[in-house]
């Protein structure tokens, strides 16, 4: 029988340049795991996802993705004193949310760690006040409200007066709904 094309080429290509032969052998083999129409395809399209990926990291770091410095950070921003809330909640006629907690309160660490960083509490925050007293640090407001649990959830007015203490489940949804008919409520 008689030799394969590529075969043929190969051997005219040797007895002319012997070094071409080893020059071809590479190249055919680089060819195989390289060089075809569909891997030269793979590589734009992997080189393509790089670029893309690299544009979307720096918009993340940059925080052009985010929609709002709030839901960039991931957390409800907090007011430290019910003195400074009702500030801005008078300034803004935004309604509060006063929330009592203690770093040794371990269902309030997973109300803070679990419910107050779901994407949708967030959201729903930006349309409040929202206020976190240390039980250890602020006796005075804690007893002004007759605290007598942490965690505990209050909504107030604008005002600054008790619109209803939270006694819902915690869960996202549940604090989202209570949120967001409150801020409904007191909406300018």
């Amino acid at each position: 029988m008689g030799k394969r094309p590529l075969e043929a080429a190969e051997a005219l290509n040797a007895a002319a340049n012997p070094l071409a032969l080893k020059r071809n052998r590479r190249r055919s083999c680089a060819g195989i795991a390289g060089s075809t129409p569909m891997n030269k395809e793979a590589g734009r399209v992997r080189h393509m996802m790089r670029g893309i990926a690299l544009v979307m990291v720096l918009l993340a770091v940059t925080g052009c993705l985010a929609g709002s410095e709030d839901a960039a950070t991931g957390k409800i921003q907090w007011v430290s004193s019910l003195a400074e809330g009702l500030k801005l909640a008078k300034e803004s006629g935004k309604p509060i949310m006063l929330f009592f907690t203690a770093d040794w309160c371990g269902p309030c660490v997973e109300l803070k760690k679990y419910i107050f960083t779901d994407k949708r509490v967030v959201a729903a925050s930006t349309r409040l006040i929202n206020v976190a007293i240390d039980a250890d640090r602020d006796y005075e407001t804690l007893t002004a409200y007759k605290v007598r649990g942490i965690p505990a959830v209050f909504f107030l007015d604008p005002l600054g007066d008790t619109v209803s203490k939270y006694n819902g489940d915690r869960s996202a949804g549940s604090f989202v709904k209570e949120m967001k008919a409150l801020a409904d409520k007191y909406s300018r």
